[in-house]
Parts: C-alpha cells; structure tokens; sequence
C-alpha cells in the first residue's frame, strides 16, 4: 500500500469512526408498572399519552421481543404496551421498536421444567407468577408516573441483582433476568444506531430493566434523558388524553376482576372512570354501575338483582364488553378476571348467581349457574366450576 493510500485509509477510517460515534441520540427509559396504569390515578393511560407527548420522541422502544411483535402476540399482563403505547404511537405515527429478549422453549424446560412461560395452568392461583395479577402494596396505588427515576427505588433494583440466593441452583431467576436486561440493552443500541443526535428516543419497559440498561447504554457513549426531567403531568394534561376504553378498562379490572375479590379497589380512579362516562347510557356503563353501588354499599342484593335481571332483559346478544383482557379465547378467564372471557349477558348471569349466594338462596343460585354453563364446551365447564367453587361458594 503505497503512503498516499495509506493516508486516505486512515482518513476514512476517521470519518467513519467519527460518523458512527457522532450521531448519538438521547434515551429517556420510562420505567413501568405492568398493568398499575388501571389502579393508579398518576399512572393511568392518559399519564402515559401525555408523557409521549412531553418527550415527541423520534421512536418509541416497547417491551415485546420481534417475533411476537410480527405476530401481533403481547404478554398478556403488559396493559400499557399492547393497550397504551402501541396503539397511540400508531395514531400520531412514531415507528415502533420491539426490543425485549426470550429464552428458547429448550432453555425454559431446562431451568422451570416449563416450555412456555407465559400459558398458565388449568386454573390461576390468587396471585404470583401464571396466578392473577392483582395490586396489594401502598406504592401500587400512590407511586407517581416517574418512581423508577428515584435513587431509592433504582438502589433496591440494585441490591435484587447482586443477591445471590444460598442455592447456585435456585440462581437462574436472576442470572436470566440480568441476561435478558443485557440482551433488551443490546437491541435498544441496534435501534439507537438509526437516529442522529437530533433525535430522542423513548424506551418505555418494566420498571425492572430500566437501571441496567441505562447503565449500559451511558458505557456505549450515550446520553440518558431521565423522564422526571419532562416536568409533571396535570389534570388538564390527563383530560385531554383519556380516552373512552380507558375508563371501561379501569372499571373491569377494578371492579370484575381479583381486584374486587380482594376488596382492593381504588375509588379515586374509578370516579375518574365514571365521571369520563357521564354521557354514556350503554347497558356496559349501567352494568358497572350495579357493581359499584354494591360495593359501596348503597343498594343491596336484593336490589342489585333487580337491576341486574332488567338489564338481562333489556340486552342483547351482541352486546360485549368494550375490554376484558383476554388473551387465549379457549380459557374462562383472563389475566386478571376469574371469569374474563364470559359473554356480556353471562357475566349478568354469573353476578346474579353471586347475589343469591350472598343471600343464602341456594336454589336460585344453583339454578343461575346451570344456566350459565349452557352451551359451553367440557374444557370451559371445567374451569367455570373450579373458580365458581373455589370463588364464589
């Protein structure tokens, strides 16, 4: 290589080196709570509308890996992803980047003895991992839409990944969840090489991911935009961004689901649903409404089923709910809803059944729930009545 090629190698090597370090967008990682956007007001979808609108980024990050992102396929507990972000940045056009990481089936069976991690048994349990996703703790329903930006909170993320459990071989929980974050990080660069430093870009995942992989992508050279910084959403901001299917989607969750069974409802959001409602006459809203009253303790059984057998006569079968949740359609329930995937006219039934229960009316009970089961097939009977005995008696 004679000197003069020599020179104009090492010239171009310094123009790509400066090009490719040069254009270095900002990151801002919103770190979430799955699903507490239908228990906490100052989390709610609106928060999350808002917030995007603050930050306009060039591209929004979502937490769902590319291959099930092509098929339309979401965990089915990530409300704010597949319900929130995905649909809103569709809307105001922002190119979406699916960035999360799965093990193969092999590695699962492996370490759980489980191929899919994500199909729960026959029935849930209460709570915890494949069990209903419920909200139990002060934080779930006070913690603003910026918690995971505090030093408190990111120290105790800290601390989670640097324990080691006594047993080496009860350690994969963690060892996978680091690789998976590293992984998720990784992706978010491939993502991040396409932008130029005039461009931010919006990372919007479990609120467990978020202090890694700013740490990693502060190590490649890039600048973190924390999401506190945008300033505070208002009510104004809020109102402005609620949509309809917010306040359905909050009202099932809180009202129909494990939820209610727990007695741990957030009143001040559903108001909020309500009061977005005030102008809807559906049998939806009205349905609602009996649940609620019931709960606060303004009408009893006996007036509940009143209202409820009038609203059975008055709908039609074509009437469903505006949200359930349900992500296989051969289940009876729902990640959060004992009996999410029952028709409309159904769940009026069932809530029928569960007021003559209170009211120790055996026979009318057993009748309502027998009429439930109809035209059900064996693996959806099954199920109904685990949950009707185990829920409801």
């Amino acid at each position: 290589m004679t000197i003069m090629s020599k020179f104009l190698f090492s010239v171009f090597l310094f123009f790509l080196f400066f090009s490719v370090h040069a254009q270095k967008p900002k990151v801002v990682v919103l770190g979430v709570g799955h699903s507490t956007q239908l228990i906490n007001f100052d989390q709610q979808p609106a928060v999350i509308r808002a917030f995007i609108n603050k930050v306009d980024p060039a591209a929004i990050c979502i937490e769902r890996s590319p291959e099930e992102f092509s098929k339309n396929d979401f965990y089915e507990f990530t409300y704010e992803q597949q319900y929130v972000v995905v649909p809103y940045a569709k809307s105001i056009k922002k190119s979406l980047h699916p960035i999360d990481w799965l093990p193969e089936e092999m590695d699962m069976d492996l370490a759980f003895g489980i191929k899919n991690l994500e199909v729960p048994r026959f029935t849930r349990g209460n709570q915890g991992f494949l069990g209903f996703t419920v909200f139990t703790e002060k934080n779930d329903f006070e913690d603003g839409i910026y918690f995971a930006d505090s030093k408190v909170y990111s120290e105790q993320i800290e601390k989670w990944y640097t324990k080691h459990p006594s047993k080496t071989s009860s350690d994969f929980p963690r060892r996978l969840f680091l690789y998976r974050t590293f992984l998720q990080a990784k992706r978010i660069e491939k993502v991040l090489e396409n932008y130029s430093d005039k461009d931010t870009i919006l990372v919007v995942i479990g609120s467990f991911h978020k202090n890694d992989i700013e740490k990693h992508l502060m190590e490649s050279g890039y600048s973190i935009v924390q999401p506190s910084s945008f300033g505070e959403i208002n009510r104004q901001d809020i109102n402005e961004n609620f949509r309809p299917e917010d306040a359905y989607a909050i009202l099932s969750f809180n009202l129909l689901g494990m939820q209610s069974n727990l007695n741990k409802l957030n009143p001040k959001i559903i108001d909020h649903a309500f009061g977005h409602l005030q102008k809807d006459t559906s049998a939806e809203k009205e349905f609602f409404r009996i649940k609620y009253d019931l709960y606060l303790s303004k009408i009893t059984s006996k007036q509940a089923i009143a209202y409820y057998q009038k609203l059975l006569t008055n709908t039609d079968d074509a009437t469903a709910f505006t949200w359930n949740g349900v992500k296989d359609k051969s289940r009876i329930d729902s990640y959060f809803d004992l009996f999410g995937n029952l028709s409309f006219k159904k769940r009026i039934r069932l809530e029928i059944a569960r007021e003559f229960r209170k009211m120790a009316n055996e026979k009318m009970y057993r009748k309502e729930i027998e009429l439930l089961s109809e035209g059900m097939n064996d693996y959806k009977k099954q199920m109904l009545m685990v949950y009707v005995q185990k829920y409801l008696m």
